[in-house]
């Protein structure tokens, strides 16, 4: 696993012949969440439509930043990304299906990180949402969950910060980046940092181990860092394994998506009063991004690296905590030719959305710039006018931030009217979305996910590129048709609430409503979708019903029965816990959502009530990353 010194001294202002192909040709990108049920099925739609899909760059999401992979092994099984079950745990079938999607004209990159992939409970409660008083954005879930800060504990998850309550997250479904000391090619990229340092002096957190035991030294708290710490007991680095996976998939590149806030917060230095710096989350990503290159250079020369980043990461003006301001502007201005690297090759991606217009919170850049496209062609502006190439993002459906639940009225959701004027801007450039299969939420007016990326494609690909007519396809061969220049989503014109008749392509008759995008449905609801049947496990509203969770196939309307018809609570192939089993160790169940690998015999011990169980992927997007409203 470790680099050879001759490797390693690879001259840091290498460009390659790729950059300039990268800078030239604009990116339609679309991230694409995995998940063991129907993840496989959404992956195999976009790969057998590669060549006629309205983008040309896939993100598979997301691998733990803890991953390990051993090359030529051939397995996903420490990766966490959330694909297979057992076996290789898909390895096989996603190595099939990246060669068809590139076949195809798409590339594909390799996600790690994420929002829960990147989250301390622990201390982002303490430090980040409870950090700064009480008069914050997030502090009701705080009051809502726990009462006080002084409340939140494990118990109660820290009073559900990282996410909320509904979404039944434990420790486990978290992780950390870490700092692996063991690897030769961590120590370069942290010797590199520090050679480059120009603000406050480097400071590492190798004792910060996932899975490990941590004492908070400020106030004497100990408690589980989240994460898997495997990759320390076998002497790994996790970066360099995500090369070696990359190249061993035959993928075009791999991103990094670092999110992590309460290292900011919790590391930050200056006054009591503020402002303060971030420095050190600066050094972090910065020797995580130069270790990622480090193993390109030496293991994969022709593979691409790019990277999620902050909408004010680009900013060079005071930060006053709760974000991540200044780490982009930070890192080329110290690491330039680290930034340039990745800009011209896997580029930067600016996750401009999750953006409020409360004022109360002084969430507008100024009292002039509140709308979802000023904020946006804002911050985007602070990337190029800092001279750091950078393509702007959007997100399909209800933002993540602030709650709906909470404060619906402050959102900023991507209706047509701010995603032409985005495009009027930045459509030239290209850009990327979150997520391919995420519906158009609570509010009607959303833009749905065909639309956006047809739009974004005819803006920076041509408007008479072949691709840019084609819509993402649904597992089983159904799409979404759409008129990129106006929002609608295409369904059936009769009322939702009758129950029309009707032929499907099978020649069988439905008798159930046809699903309307803009109908909400309660749990318990039927409708019928392409000659199908399904019934609605909780509220939805904007979910395709062959996409998955939260419906249920029913089978077909001919009333020849499901092609496959999952067991309540099961992952497709993964059966349901049942009291009455006895399971040996490393038996595999699902359970309220999410799939539990036994640890020893059991028979009888429900799932997350005990230590015998340890809990695993969720069984569907809706519990992963975002909310799918």
């Amino acid at each position: 696993m470790r680099l050879s010194t001759a490797l390693l001294s690879v001259a840091s202002a290498i460009v390659f012949a790729v950059s300039s192909e990268a800078v030239n040709n604009p990116v339609v990108a679309g991230y694409l969440l995995l998940n063991p049920t129907n993840g496989p099925a959404k992956l195999k739609a976009l790969a057998d439509n590669a060549a006629n899909i309205p983008i040309n760059r896939i993100f598979l999401s997301f691998a733990r930043p803890g991953m390990v992979y051993v090359p030529g092994s051939n397995t996903l099984e420490r990766v966490g990304l959330a694909y297979g079950t057992s076996g290789d745990y898909g390895f096989a079938d996603l190595k099939a299906q990246v060669a068809k999607l590139q076949a195809g004209g798409v590339e594909v990159f390799l996600s790690m990180g994420g929002w829960n992939y990147g989250c301390f409970p622990y201390v982002y409660t303490y430090y980040s949402v409870g950090g700064y008083g009480t008069s914050t954005p997030n502090y009701y879930k705080i009051i809502e969950n726990g009462g006080s800060l002084a409340s939140c504990t494990e118990a109660n998850m820290w009073c559900y910060t990282c996410e909320p309550k509904s979404e039944g997250t434990v420790l486990a479904d978290f992780d950390i980046f870490p700092e692996p000391t063991n690897s030769s090619v961590w120590q370069a990229a942290v010797n590199y940092v520090k050679a480059g340092a120009k603000g406050d002096a480097p400071v590492f957190h190798p004792e910060m181990v996932p899975g490990t035991m941590w004492k908070d030294p400020k106030n004497q708290q100990t408690n589980l860092v989240p994460g898997d710490g495997y990759y320390a007991k076998v002497n790994r680095d996790p970066y360099q394994d995500l090369v070696y996976l990359g190249k061993d998939l035959g993928l075009t590149g791999v991103d990094v998506d670092y999110e992590e806030m309460w290292h900011a917060d919790y590391y930050k230095n200056g006054p009591a009063a503020g402002p303060w710096t971030n420095h050190q989350t600066t050094y972090k990503y910065a020797a995580i991004m130069q270790d990622v290159r480090l193993s390109i250079q030496a293991i994969a020369p022709n593979m691409l690296l790019a990277t999620a980043a902050s909408a004010a990461g680009g900013l060079s003006t005071n930060w006053w905590g709760g974000n991540l301001k200044n780490i982009w502007y930070n890192m080329n201005k110290w690491y330039p030719d680290l930034y340039s690297f990745v800009a011209t090759t896997g580029g930067v991606n600016v996750m401009t959305y999750d953006l409020s217009n409360n004022q109360q919170y002084s969430e507008c850049p100024d009292a002039n710039t509140c709308s979802l496209s000023q904020q946006v062609n804002y911050y985007m502006k602070s990337y190029a006018d800092n001279n750091m190439l950078a393509h702007v993002g959007y997100e399909i459906g209800t933002p993540a931030y602030p709650d709906y639940n909470h404060d619906a009225a402050h959102q900023l959701p991507l209706i047509q009217s701010e995603l032409s004027a985005i495009l009027a801007v930045q459509g030239a450039k290209g850009g990327f979305f979150w997520e391919l299969y995420k519906g158009i939420g609570k509010q009607p007016n959303n833009v749905e996910v065909s639309s956006v990326a047809q739009q974004i494609c005819k803006a920076a690909l041509g408007a008479n590129t072949p691709r840019c007519a084609g819509s993402i396809p649904q597992p089983g061969g159904g799409s979404t048709t759409v008129n990129p220049t106006v929002t609608v989503t295409v369904s059936p014109t009769v009322s939702p609430t009758t129950s029309p008749t009707t032929t499907t392509p099978g020649g069988g008759q439905c008798t159930l409503p046809a699903w309307s995008a803009s109908t909400a449905y309660s749990g318990g609801a039927k409708v019928s979708y392409n000659g199908r049947q399904y019934t609605a496990q909780w509220w939805t509203q904007g979910n395709v019903p062959s996409a998955g969770a939260p419906w249920v196939d029913n089978g077909a309307c001919s009333g020849t029965g499901p092609t496959q018809t999952p067991t309540p609570g099961s992952c497709g192939g993964t059966a349901a816990w049942s009291s009455s089993t006895a399971y040996n160790s490393g038996a595999k169940v699902t359970y309220g959502g999410f799939i539990y690998t036994a640890q020893w015999w059991t028979q009888g011990d429900t799932p997350g009530s005990g230590s015998v169980w340890v809990k695993g992927a969720a069984c569907t997007a809706a519990l992963r990353r975002r909310l799918y409203y």
